[in-house]
């Protein structure tokens, strides 16, 4: 956790750093109301913890829409995951299989393969 909280703050360092020398300090509260943002989202994945079993495997069509309004489709493959607790957790697979066991430890980014 250490370490993630380190690149954290050494990124986001890097980011203000350079805004500030090319003359843009004004956007400076932004980028802090950013990584506040991106925090938050850091400590939610390194609090969550689960474990399961990959139950299905599907592929799926998931539209994009850009800023013109011009929309498009991509095929995605989706590992249906059924919980310890009994809910079903849908992700994009990473190269799952059907019957992998997987886990997610508290304080780590990385979901494991058990089995």
């Amino acid at each position: 956790m250490k370490k993630s909280l380190l690149t954290w703050l050494i990124i986001w360092a890097v980011i203000a750093v350079i805004v500030s020398i090319i003359g843009y300090s004004k956007i400076l509260p932004g980028i802090a109301l950013a990584a506040f943002i991106s925090l938050i989202f850091l400590f939610k994945t390194l609090n969550d913890h689960w474990s399961g079993e990959v139950i299905d495997v599907k592929n799926e069509e998931v539209y994009n829409t850009d800023n013109d309004g011009n929309s498009s489709s991509d095929t995605v493959e989706f590992a249906y995951i059924k919980l310890a607790n009994g809910k079903t957790k849908r992700t994009q697979n990473p190269g799952w299989k059907i019957g992998n066991k997987l886990e997610k430890r508290k304080g780590e980014a990385t979901i494991r393969v058990l089995k």
